[in-house]
């Protein structure tokens, strides 16, 4: 089988089959990155709840960040890497969540930060309501026991 020969810049040709071979490459690639920077937001996203949380709540949700980190490699080593995951696919991971850390994560940080604070001004009024509900309940249900 004989391939069409493509005029490169440098004077070489690249046939057709090394041509998308080499898009194919990149695409991968380029989900690889993608991926590491929704590895990024996902430890922006549980960042909170680890501060929150104790000791135990931190270990939980370490866990689960790296059982979904581990899952989305292996949903991309199967499907876009062809059922491999190479040093450069890695790398390009980590590159993506490199670049989540030190960029975009203290604008996003600001960001969430404001959403936290609103969400507990919304939410204080309920808490409030919710502790009165429990101490009538627990009073209510005290006299009944007596």
């Amino acid at each position: 089988m004989t391939s069409r020969r493509f005029p490169a810049p440098c004077g070489l040709g690249f046939s057709a089959e090394m041509r998308l071979l080499l898009h194919r490459q990149l695409l991968e690639l380029l989900l690889a990155f993608v991926l590491g920077l929704g590895v990024g937001l996902l430890y922006e996203l549980l960042r909170p709840l680890r501060c929150r949380g104790g000791a135990l709540a931190a270990a939980l949700l370490d866990l689960l960040f790296c059982l979904l980190s581990g899952l989305g490699a292996f949903c991309y080593a199967m499907s876009a890497g062809s059922g491999r995951l190479g040093l450069w696919e890695l790398s390009a991971m980590l590159l993506g969540f490199l670049l989540h850390l030190h960029w975009l994560s203290p604008p996003l940080r600001r960001v969430l930060a404001a959403g936290e604070r609103l969400w507990l001004r919304l939410t204080g009024p309920l808490k409030k309501v919710l502790a009165a509900w429990v101490d009538s309940a627990k009073k209510r249900y005290q006299k009944v026991r007596k």
